[in-house]
């Protein structure tokens, strides 16, 4: 997929009704592997919570009765019929425009598989720092840049598969640059990895067939070396 810019989305005619039934079904694998659940549990999370690139609405869901406030941030409204509601939903483009919710005033952010996706990744983590009260939490998931296999793939090419020219990936973090920008904010508590998949995988179904060669899973263990993404879990500071 090529990168579109968010003016260009604002441009589009797209709604819940009318978007691929992918979109309407899709559930992030933070969610999906119970990430979140745990990280709320363990961390006793309660209150206002908002989601980031809120999609569909599957996200705010999963938190169930644990928020008393669930808010949702997008360019677009795509909500289910169930997450409208129950969700406070507000366009924003999240690449430029400050989040509509005042200072210290929640208790959980999160944003999977979305700050990847921004032209200003940092203004995010500036506007999770402001509208999150002192000790609170700050979730958000990205390609992982230290999976074996995409290193050894830039060595080779100076590439790796989550950032190619074809799909719209802009944001690499490496350790330093993680440090400098997120961690002078914030204090890391973990970092999960999503698993990851056999490499070479989708060659092997082109020379010998998808009847041959059923579609990869995500069969290798978490890790920083063989996960496909990883899902920082931060605390204000």
């Amino acid at each position: 997929m090529t990168y579109i810019s968010s003016e260009r989305m604002r441009e589009e005619n797209i709604s819940y009704e009318n978007i691929d039934k992918n979109v309407k079904d899709r559930t992030t694998w933070a969610v999906g592997t119970g990430v979140l659940a745990e990280t709320v549990k363990k961390y006793d999370i309660s209150g206002s919570a908002l989601d980031l690139g809120c999609g569909n609405g599957k996200t705010l869901l999963s938190l169930g009765e644990n928020f008393s406030e669930l808010n949702g941030i997008d360019i677009l409204d795509i909500l289910s019929p169930e997450a409208k509601s129950k969700v406070k939903f507000a366009s924003a483009d999240l690449n430029f425009e400050k989040l509509p919710h005042s200072e210290n005033s929640l208790d959980l952010v999160t944003a999977f598989q979305i700050i990847e996706h921004l032209e200003n990744p940092f203004l995010v983590m500036r506007e999770a720092f402001r509208v999150l009260r002192p000790g609170k939490i700050f979730m958000f998931s990205v390609p992982n840049p230290f999976n074996i296999s995409f290193r050894l793939k830039f060595l080779m090419t100076g590439n790796m598969p989550p950032w190619t020219e074809k799909n719209h990936h802009l944001l690499f973090l490496t350790n330093n640059v993680f440090k400098k920008t997120y961690l002078a904010h914030f204090d890391l508590l973990e970092a999960v990895y999503q698993r990851g998949s056999i490499p070479m995988w989708g060659r092997l179904r082109s020379v010998f067939g998808k009847k041959f060669i059923k579609k990869h899973a995500m069969v290798l263990p978490r890790g920083k070396l063989f996960g496909r993404a990883v899902c920082y879990i931060l605390r204000k500071k």
